[in-house]
């Protein structure tokens, strides 16, 4: 009697599928195309010197972050159609700059091999990708703006795209700082929750965004989670006459 038991064939691992080769010449098009369909590829070019990547990276960040800024000002209309796309936008900017140091140190300790240069073109490819991501969430956005009066609503309406958008920019930042030689992504995940609760923190202090206010800034300091409790049952004036609050 045969009491062999048949071995099930070897575990041969499936390889990614091979993504679209970039061009020669990274315009901005081609880097738009690249952050949603070539990431790794992308992050390997980024390695080479003069990609001339970062001010396109930054052209696309600025001018995504501006588009969906003038969605969630037309919550509120009048002045905000203005003041929220230049503050969402250097509110990013800053956040981007304040924590640019902390990345190299970071990465430095991840063991990674990336100069100042690389680091600064892949944070800005990481902005990108985010704003290119809040793109697409925009359209969805621009109609609860025009269905609700809540400022909570609002306020959670806008941060949900924000997190998503930052987890695939994240990964495009984990991504390129293994390529260069990270044998740790510790260091990484600590600085993406740092850049986190300063994105959050500027949206405070850099209040008004979806709200009305007579004052373009406000004077008064406050941490993010108390102006979300304070501003949980405020709503949106219905008409000039009535006091505007200030979330």
């Amino acid at each position: 009697m045969n009491t062999d038991i048949p071995q099930p064939p070897p575990f041969i691992p499936v390889p990614p599928p091979a993504e679209p080769a970039l061009p020669e010449k990274l315009d901005t098009r081609a880097l738009f195309e690249a952050l949603l369909r070539s990431p790794r590829t992308l992050v390997q070019r980024l390695a080479d010197p003069g990609h001339g990547a970062l001010g396109r990276f930054l052209a696309i960040a600025v001018g995504s972050m501006v588009v969906f800024g003038l969605v969630l000002g037309s919550f509120a209309m009048n002045e905000q159609l203005w003041a929220a796309p230049l503050k969402i936008t250097a509110g990013l900017l800053i956040a981007g700059l304040i924590c640019f140091p902390s990345l190299y140190i970071f990465s430095c300790l991840a063991g990674s091999r990336a100069g100042a240069g690389q680091l600064a073109a892949t944070l800005a490819g990481m902005l990108a990708l985010a704003g290119v991501l809040l793109l697409g969430f925009a359209p969805a956005v621009w109609i609860f703006t025009q269905a609700t009066r809540s400022y909570s609503f609002m306020g959670l309406l806008a941060l949900i795209p924000w997190f998503v958008a930052l987890l695939f920019g994240f990964r495009f930042l984990k991504s390129a700082v293994s390529a260069s030689g990270a044998t740790s992504n510790g260091p990484v995940l600590l600085w993406a929750g740092i850049f986190l609760v300063v994105t959050l923190q500027m949206s405070t202090s850099l209040r008004p965004i979806i709200g009305t206010s007579d004052r373009f800034l406000t004077d008064e300091k406050k941490f993010f989670l108390q102006h979300w409790i304070d501003s949980a049952d405020k709503v949106l004036p219905l008409t000039t006459e009535e006091p505007a609050a200030n979330p």
